[in-house]
């Protein structure tokens, strides 16, 4: 049997098979076996797999507080250069670039003409994402901030290590509480929450 006679046999396969059907069967089979486990609520859970997670965190903190540092530090950091070869990257490869034409449109025009203040926001946020990933305080926050400054440098032509910092930061996040347990969110922020739900031990009732 040639390789077109097989794919012509798998594609009329998958179009009598609900796929969808079949998972959610196999899913209940694993979980009445006691097999299964939900990646997303395993990462929720508590032990050790927070000192996992915590380790990812400290990564992304680091490399966003040594990028926010080195242009704080440096008193040269200036947008611009970035924001031009974005635009110039649209211009040169077309619809296939990087960078669409609809997002040198906003670069060109909103960007650009603010430059000034960009030099001194991004600087800023990226430090502060940093320090809180590495605190972990107000990790879901930071993480969501995170994620809007990758997909910026994406959207502009840079690739580098952008992709797998959106990757982990979802990840992070997926994790919920987990991803701050070992840090200010954990040690502080959870046990005052703990405290304020807890009820009064005076605001019992007495019993009739």
């Amino acid at each position: 049997m040639g390789l077109n006679a097989c794919l012509s046999l798998i594609f009329e396969y998958l179009e009598y098979v609900d796929l969808e059907s079949l998972a959610f069967y196999y899913k209940n089979r694993l979980q009445a076996k006691g097999m299964y486990v939900d990646m997303w609520e395993y990462l929720q859970r508590r032990g050790k797999k927070s000192i996992f997670l915590t380790i990812i965190r400290i990564y992304l903190g680091l490399k966003w507080t040594v990028q926010g540092y080195n242009k704080i530090t440096s008193k040269s950091f200036d947008a611009s250069g970035f924001l031009k070869g974005a635009v110039e990257k649209a211009k040169a490869t077309g619809a296939d670039s990087m960078v669409q034409d609809w997002w040198a449109f906003i670069v060109k025009f909103l960007f650009l003409p603010n430059v000034e203040v960009l030099n001194y926001l991004i600087p800023v946020t990226e430090l502060f994402v940093g320090v809180f990933l590495l605190t972990g305080s107000f990790t879901r926050r930071a993480l969501y901030v995170g994620i809007i400054l990758n997909f910026l440098y994406l959207l502009s032509g840079s690739l580098s290590v952008n992709p797998q910092m959106i990757l982990l930061s979802l990840l992070l996040l997926k994790a919920k509480d987990n991803a701050g347990r070992v840090g200010m969110d954990g040690w502080v922020f959870v046990s005052m929450k703990k405290r304020m739900s807890a009820p009064a031990a005076g605001s019992a009732k007495p019993p009739m």
